[in-house]
């Protein structure tokens, strides 16, 4: 066939003369990517052969990049296959074009695709909500483009890995942060609008709480936490209490006649009372101070003052309560519509005035938002479960004698938060929170924590919800106070055992068996490798935010939020302040992974497990050896995927097609846990997952799933609780149906229709991830297929 009249077929449909020039300088790149010398004559004999396949005097594009392919195989399968990595590459850079449009258009038709349901806490279909989803596409490609090295772009867009919050990326900007509460409240703080004062009411300490969670959030792309919110909130308790005293106090005085100062009043109170719960020496001393002064007031008077007070105390307490629930379900930060992603941890204020705040948080947490008593879907609750503290062997066997006594706080327990822990057990048989904590795991404890200090919520883990786990420190005080996390991303877990399975099955010379051991011996080498790739991903990713100017965060910085920042010039950049933060090393799809090694989950099979849990000790490894060759804050994360669970699952279906119990459902399970589809116990669940706690410290969580009305049988999540807590899970969760009718309020299991009213309108209140709960409306299709998937655990 004559060359010179063949016409070759663009991927627009036009068409051009042929040039064999063309295919010689595409394979010559190919060789020079390998790093494999080139002769022209090798060159210009595979350009000939590809050409002797041609039969038609049209040929496509695609037609000859595959005989290029065919070719290259034969004599340099290396060059080959960078060859089918670049075309692919080039392929997805032409797709993104008519990629972004589509996008586009979905956003503006505001259909309900996964773009625009990527965040199940983002109401995407307003006009802000539509200008955040707009921005974060388009953000996303110009990171792709100009700020990603092009070997992590491409394996980001390749589905190897998932670098989260790509669309935050340019602005250099961190994960998350837990507040140091007592130290922004005793300071003061300010926004860019003015300074703020100490606050001198629990209700300006609850208001305030909300107000810094709010301003915060505009400048981190993740969620913030409140690491010890009882502590912090109590002498919020004391002030109001002692306000209020002042006021009764100069109440009954001018009654019997004596002049006062009610600031005069509230001087002496402060100095005498320094709890809600005075001894009779207290007021002994008080009543002295006063004849002293010539005021005249019997022992009774006082009681009678003093119980008034603690009436008023709590009924401000709860109202400030109420509206700290109320004002982070309502509040927006950023754009969409969005609340600010916010989490609280407590339990260990032992304090009356601690114990109050958390009495008065879980009543309001039970009674709900608006008429109805809806779930506050913020903040996530961590109720801290510390021995001799909030919880003993003891206390539990004693209150399982008589449950309904224990609960009604009939019972005297001997750790002073016993009665809390259940409430919170309660609680989260209503409301689905709090979650709970194990300051007692091993990896959990802190070597400087003592009963006897009153900061020593500075040495208790706390988290901002399953997402970010801050406590080990490379570069500081071992805390969570004041630090966050810096970026993590996730590998794709199930694609790394696909491709260790082929390749262990292509061998000819291997017995069943030994394939089976090959593949996990070459899926082990490509977590290894993969968690060092990533490694390397995260530290660029540092070395761009450490160049961040401090005024680019004048709440976070500027307030030293950010442990160190206020050190810093507001043209300074933020550099070595950041080395207090963590970099996570995810994954997702454990359990997939082993059903693609297997045939069988790790929830039942031992050698599954055994194989998952080495996987993650090789990302372990890999963390280790970078804290030592960058001396940063390494550590490998258990996914909570939202988006991302579906995600690598549909791109592995492209990528392998479809695998049978692999990629063959809408979702990978995330991180460790055991598939959501598995018949197991709620015991058997528990012990398969915890020992994976003690390995994932950049974040992890187990929960576990029941069936019916949990706020029916409290006892039962104690039970659980205590099996967590006795089997050394770091942070658990209890989930079960919480639905609502819309129309008449009837709470319970609603299936189809209202059982009171026969409404169809129904709140579906379920947990997306440990950090999320929200209706089941706004949730992805990967999440909605999976939460149709979840067996219920006996």
């Amino acid at each position: 066939m004559n060359l010179t009249e063949i016409r070759i077929i663009k991927r627009d449909g036009k068409q051009e003369n042929f040039s064999a020039a063309k295919i010689t300088n595409a394979i010559g790149k190919a060789f020079e990517a390998t790093g494999i010398p080139q002769q022209r004559e090798e060159l210009d004999l595979i350009t000939r052969q590809v050409v002797s396949h041609f039969s038609q005097p049209t040929i496509g594009v695609e037609e000859i990049q595959d005989l290029v392919e065919n070719e290259l195989m034969k004599v340099q399968p290396e060059v080959a296959k960078k060859y089918i990595i670049y075309r692919q590459w080039r392929n997805t850079e032409r797709d993104r074009k008519t990629h972004i449009k589509h996008i586009m258009d979905g956003i503006v038709a505001i259909d309900k695709n996964d773009v625009n349901l990527s965040n199940a806490n983002m109401s995407s279909h307003t006009p802000a909500g539509q200008m955040m989803t707009f921005a974060s596409e388009i953000t996303k490609d110009y990171t792709y483009k100009y700020l990603l090295p092009k070997k992590y772009a491409e394996a980001h867009q390749m589905g190897d890995i998932h670098i989260h919050d790509l669309d935050y990326y340019p602005t250099k900007t961190t994960t998350c942060i837990q507040y140091d509460l007592d130290d922004l409240f005793e300071r003061g703080f300010h926004t860019k609008n003015g300074s703020i004062r100490t606050p001198q009411s629990i209700q300006s300490y609850a208001t305030l709480a909300t107000i810094i969670f709010q301003t915060n959030q505009n400048e981190q792309h993740g969620g913030q936490a409140i690491p010890a919110f009882d502590f912090f909130m109590a002498k919020g308790v004391l002030k109001s209490f002692q306000k209020i005293m002042a006021t009764h106090l100069g109440l009954l005085l001018d009654i019997k006649g004596h002049t006062t100062d009610e600031k005069e009043i509230l001087k002496g109170i402060r100095a005498h009372f320094h709890s809600i719960a005075p001894n009779e020496e207290t007021e002994k001393a008080y009543l002295d101070s006063l004849q002293a002064a010539g005021i005249n007031l019997t022992a009774d008077e006082l009681k009678y003052v003093l119980r008034k007070t603690l009436a008023q105390t709590r009924k401000d307490t709860h109202q400030a309560m109420e509206g700290f629930i109320h004002n982070l379900n309502t509040m927006h930060s950023r754009g969409g519509n969005q609340v600010v992603f916010s989490s609280i941890n407590y339990g260990t204020d032992t304090s009356a005035e601690g114990r109050m705040v958390i009495q008065e948080l879980l009543k309001a947490t039970i009674e709900g938002l608006g008429n109805h008593g809806e779930v506050p879907v913020f903040p996530i609750q961590i109720f801290k479960v510390k021995d001799g503290v909030s919880y003993s062997e003891a206390d539990y066997q004693l209150a399982m004698k008589d449950f309904e006594a224990a609960l009604s706080g009939e019972v005297k327990f001997e750790c002073p938060n016993f009665d809390l822990f259940l409430q919170a057990c309660r609680t989260t048989a209503k409301a689905l929170f709090p979650n709970f904590m194990f300051l007692d795991t091993p990896f959990n404890k802190h070597e400087k924590w003592s009963a006897d200090d009153p900061k020593r919520y500075r040495y208790e883990l706390a988290t901002m919800g399953c997402r970010t786990r801050v406590f080990e420190n490379l570069n500081g005080e071992k805390t969570s106070l004041g630090r966050g996390n810096l970026s993590f991303t996730t590998m794709n877990l199930p694609r790394l055992a696909i491709e260790a399975h082929r390749k262990a099955e292509s061998l000819t010379n291997e017995t069943p068996e030994g394939k089976l051991q090959k593949a996990k011996e070459f899926f082990l080498q490509s977590v290894h490798s993969m968690a060092e790739f990533i490694a390397e991903q995260l530290y660029i990713r540092y070395q761009y935010q450490r160049t961040a100017l401090a005024r680019q965060f004048p709440f976070m910085m500027g307030n030293n939020v950010w442990k160190g920042g206020g050190t810093l010039h507001p043209n300074e950049e933020v550099g070595d302040v950041l080395k207090q933060g963590t970099l996570g090393i995810g994954f997702i799809g454990g359990h997939n992974a082993m059903m693609a090694l297997y045939g069988q989950g790790h929830g039942h099979n031992q050698q599954a497990w055994n194989t998952l849990y080495e996987a993650i000790e090789e990302m372990n490894k890999v963390a280790e050896d970078y804290k030592r060759k960058y001396g940063l804050n390494y550590s490998v994360l258990a996914t909570p995927a939202e988006g991302l669970s579906g995600r690598f699952t549909r791109m592995d279906k492209r990528k392998y097609g479809i695998i049978e119990g692999v990629n063959d459902r809408d979702y990978y399970v995330n991180s460790f846990h055991v598939d959501v589809k598995e018949p197991i116990t709620i015991v058997e669940k528990i012990k398969r997952e915890a020992p994976f706690h003690a390995l994932t410290r950049g974040g992890h969580i187990t929960y576990v799933e029941l069936d019916g009305e949990a706020q029916k049988n409290v006892k039962a999540i104690a039970k659980i609780v205590k099996v967590m807590h006795d089997e050394q899970i770091g942070y658990g969760s209890i989930n079960h149906p919480v639905d609502t009718c819309h129309d008449c309020g009837y709470k319970g299991v609603i299936y189809s229709r209202c059982p009171v009213c026969n409404s169809e309108n129904i709140l579906r209140m379920r947990r997306i991830t440990g950090y999320l709960t929200g209706d089941l409306s706004s949730w992805n299709s990967a999440k909605r297929a999976e939460e149709h998937d979840r067996v219920k655990h006996a």
